[in-house]
């Protein structure tokens, strides 16, 4: 079966955004300690409504949020809140590919788990076996690293794994009935409100804007969290959802990579197995709805 243009350019955009995301950790460690992790988040937000709120306009994609409809965004909104500093932390005192894995299973486990208590959506006997190897593949990961890693981060790149699915989980309740673009502004408006007065009160070093690495690495940061959203959502147009799925989950394998050949962070074996595990995890109802057209495995969109 040849591929057509169409599909081809979809898996490549998909592919690129995966890209994005498993940068994460990378533009982390660049800013490193110089950045307190309020700060970051409140000036990231900054960089990120500087970009998105022309565009927004622009586009007239900018409407007011309905009164009921108020509910599900507020919580979203507040879900949103608890996920900038967890991970940011988490990345900084972790191999990468460490802290995405300890991320990544509960964001699975905790989307499948709020759209079966909220949204209606049916938990299948194949997503109970993929959250069955997930919680298996956080042991496994979670078990080897307690002894060798700091359990503060390991514990708050779980929580915000919690918080990024019910998060992603919540908005599919707004998404339908405003942009995109317009929920990420909102996500970054109430960054910047709750993080910028905490970080006031802690007493965080305000970097000044500069030309220098780590401003490079906060511009890196904020873009590539659009770049990454924006080509997944133009990417999913294009191609089988289950396809694209799998495609996505190399972020993890990416974010690993980067770890190893830009910080010589270790890779063992538990964590190799841990990682295969919460990978099969994610990868089975995606397998299952290509053998099974009408499956939905309604995978966790992409993240901000």
């Amino acid at each position: 079966m040849t591929l057509s243009p169409t599909k081809f350019k979809g898996y490549l955009m998909i592919l690129a955004s995966a890209v994005c995301f498993s940068s994460y950790g990378v533009w982390s460690r660049f800013l490193g300690h110089d950045f307190a992790p309020f700060y970051q988040g409140w000036a990231r937000s900054v960089i990120m409504l500087m970009l998105l709120i022309p565009l927004a306009l622009a586009g007239k994609q900018l409407k007011r949020v309905r009164a009921g409809d108020r509910k599900w965004f507020s919580i979203t909104m507040i879900c949103t809140v608890f996920t900038q500093v967890p991970l940011y932390y988490a990345f900084i005192h972790l191999p990468l590919g460490v802290g995405t894995l300890l991320f990544y299973g509960p964001f699975l486990i905790t989307s499948y788990v709020v759209g079966w208590l909220f949204l209606s959506e049916k938990i299948t006997w194949i997503k109970l076996i993929s959250l069955f190897l997930a919680l298996m593949g956080l042991v496994v990961t979670f078990g080897y690293s307690l002894a060798v890693f700091s359990l503060v981060a390991m514990l708050l790149a779980a929580f915000n794994g919690v918080a990024s699915g019910a998060e992603i989980a919540t908005s599919k309740k707004s998404s339908g009935k405003y942009s995109s673009l317009q929920i990420t502004i909102y996500s970054c408006v109430f960054v910047l409100i709750t993080h910028l007065p905490l970080s006031l009160l802690l007493g965080e070093n305000q970097v000044m804007p500069a030309f220098d690495r780590q401003w490079l690495a906060m511009l890196g940061l904020a873009t590539t969290g659009f770049g990454g959203y924006w080509l997944a959502i133009e990417g999913f147009k294009f191609v089988d959802a289950s396809i694209g799925s799998l495609i996505g989950l190399l972020e993890i394998i990416f974010s690993a990579a980067f770890g190893v050949f830009l910080f010589s962070d270790p890779i063992t074996q538990p964590v190799i197995w841990g990682g295969l595990i919460i990978l099969t995890s994610a990868i089975l109802p995606d397998i299952y709805a290509l053998y099974r057209p009408r499956a939905k495995p309604a995978p966790p969109p992409p993240r901000v």
